[in-house]
């Protein structure tokens, strides 16, 4: 056998070689958008949270005078 026959064996395994390392890429990059789009969903999670914070603290913040009066 010489070295030109064994040129398309070396193709074909280096060819299944990057088949294998691109599923592996393609996992991960499917995990990481899973994952930045629960952190899209956290962030307007916590920019609710503030606005109603904000809303409730502005609406109660006229009771703080009362106690001590002026």
């Amino acid at each position: 056998m010489s070295d030109d026959d064994s040129l398309p064996i070396r193709l074909d395994e280096r060819l299944k070689s990057m088949e294998a390392r691109f599923v592996k890429m393609e996992t991960k990059v499917d995990e990481m958008h899973a994952l930045l789009q629960q952190a899209r969903g956290a962030r307007w999670a916590i920019l609710g949270m503030a606005a109603i914070g904000g809303f409730v603290s502005a609406k109660l913040a006229w009771l703080l005078p009362l106690p001590w009066g002026k």
